[in-house]
């Protein structure tokens, strides 16, 4: 029996042995090559109907074909491409998703991938010693990219409208062998998560950052950061999200099928914040966004836009009755005719004086912070009454001052505005921003915007006009105390028929108002 069942054995594989013999000898070039993928897609189990690859097929005598597009039919990836006809050469198949008429040297995720994640899964396969056959060519297909995905407790009260995954990298650099690596010199953006029954997605190239986690349910917008981590190819990162009236709670662990398990991310700690400068090229990126800086006539660097940072801790709101520390700047409304709430970072945040010099304010340090970084990056700090009058050249009287200040001889005083002029200013860069203020002129009192607008009859300007009227930049100088206020000194603009171009002098400005922070860089 032993001897009948080996005999028929080598007989078998004799016989196989002759198909493939037979096989390399025949002309394949009539048949198509197909591909035959094995993979679980990033939020679905597999490839769907109408997809495509790329291919390139390359063997000794060189590339046969150069990225040609097949197409999955619910079974396979197929399309016009062909066999060679020497079917004893040996090939290597190199594929990617998804498909692009030009071989991608680089691939950047979606900003927005909240209709899906398809068009941002980067995922490739490099299989060699392919030979023609009549059959599928089977490649198991990775994910070169990583994925977060949030699982979410709402204890909020309100559906939550998005997710943001701020601070990533969004493009990688596709290498020959179809990996990706981060492209370190691209900047950070946004991605919007795709939301699948009760989780939330987003996928972003392999990097180590410190994201932050965003929710946002009608205009208000709940953050945490987490600590920096490294996100490797191909895994995959739960975060358990609860989100809380006040606050946004996150935690990372576990593993999802299909990728493979990328271990654990921790809520941020105490590390410090990015930072990167480069002062040739005028920007620098602070929590991985970029903040265009500008030298100016002081001889001083200056950001030109205002600063959009929400410290650890912090949620920033779009009610000024609340006493969050940070508010969304204000906008035009539809018609011009007043000015609203903002529902993004675009334009920076609003900030009170303790959430900006980054200390509590007591009548025992009100006057003794001049010049503190705060909440800028290192290097640079809040401005002070000095720095803001050495720039406009005018100034109220403080409470230890025997009269107003003016300084004719400051970088941009303008005699005839008895201060700074905004137009001087943005011709040489600063970018004037009108983010607005909230108002709140004691601890007793309750917050509120000021909603009025530019109107023709206060500026000839045409691009001011509908703006917010009333806009004040935090500074680090104290002016005084009393037992219900901490009073500070702030940039002010004045728009009237007499300052048509908009006048900048230093004011008062009190430690509970929301206000644009511009940082200064140290000498």
């Amino acid at each position: 029996m032993k001897k009948t069942l080996f005999l028929m054995a080598a007989a078998a594989l004799t016989l196989a042995a002759c198909n493939r013999i037979s096989d390399n000898s025949r002309d394949f070039s009539s048949m198509a090559i197909t591909v035959e993928p094995i993979l679980t897609r990033a939020t679905e189990t597999n490839f769907e109907a109408g997809d495509a690859i790329g291919l390139t097929v390359s063997r000794e005598a060189g590339v046969y074909a150069d990225n040609a597009k097949l197409t999955f039919d619910g079974s396979a990836f197929k399309g016009e491409l062909t066999w060679y006809a020497e079917g004893a050469d040996v090939a290597t198949f190199a594929a990617y998703y998804p498909y692009s008429a030009t071989k991608p040297a680089t691939f950047t995720v979606q900003a927005d991938q909240s209709a899906g994640l398809s068009a941002s899964d980067f995922i490739s396969c490099v299989k060699e010693d392919v030979v023609p056959t009549p059959g599928t060519v089977t490649m198991n297909f990775k994910h070169r990219l990583a994925r977060l995905a949030l699982q979410v407790t709402n204890n909020y009260g309100a559906a939550i409208d998005a997710f943001t995954v701020k601070g990533a990298i969004p493009t990688a650099i596709i290498a020959d062998d179809l990996t990706a690596t981060v492209d370190e010199t691209a900047d950070a953006a946004n991605i919007k998560a795709f939301k699948n029954g009760d989780s939330w997605y987003a996928i972003l190239p392999a990097q180590t950052v410190a994201l932050t986690i965003a929710a946002t349910a009608g205009d208000v917008t709940l953050e945490q950061r987490l600590a920096s981590a490294t996100l490797a190819p191909g895994k995959s990162y739960i975060a358990n999200v609860v989100v809380n009236p006040d606050d946004l709670q996150v935690v990372i662990s576990g593993e999802i099928d299909g990728w493979d398990n990328g271990g654990e991310l921790e809520p941020g700690g105490d590390e410090p914040v990015q930072f990167e400068e480069n002062l040739e090229e005028g920007y620098f990126t602070y929590d991985n966004v970029r903040y265009n800086i500008v030298k100016l006539d002081d001889n001083r660097y200056w950001m030109a836009q205002p600063l959009a940072f929400v410290p650890k801790g912090k949620t920033v709101s779009s009610d000024p009755a609340e006493d969050s520390g940070i508010w969304f700047t204000m906008k035009p409304n539809d018609d011009g005719t007043a000015v609203v709430p903002a529902t993004d970072a675009s334009n920076g945040y609003l900030y009170n004086t303790p959430t900006a010099l980054g200390v509590e304010i007591t009548a025992e340090n009100y006057n003794t912070l001049e010049g503190v970084q705060g909440i800028c990056p290192d290097g640079w700090h809040i401005p002070t009454r000095a720095e803001f009058i050495a720039l406009v050249g005018s100034s109220v009287k403080g409470a230890n001052d025997a009269a107003a200040i003016t300084d004719d001889t400051a970088a941009y005083f303008d005699s005839a505005y008895n201060g700074g002029k905004i137009t001087t200013l943005d011709a040489d860069g600063f970018n004037y921003a009108f983010t607005g203020v909230r108002l709140k002129g004691s601890n007793t009192a309750t917050g509120s915007y000021n909603t009025l607008s530019i109107t023709s009859a206060q500026s000839t300007v045409d691009a001011y006009q509908g703006k917010a009227r009333m806009n004040y930049m935090i500074s680090s100088t104290g002016n005084s105390a009393t037992a219900t206020n901490f009073q500070f000194f702030g940039l002010m603009s004045t728009f009237t028929n007499t300052y048509p171009e908009g006048r900048l002098n230093v004011s008062f400005n009190n430690y509970l108002n929301g206000c644009e922070v511009r940082c200064v860089r140290n000498k």
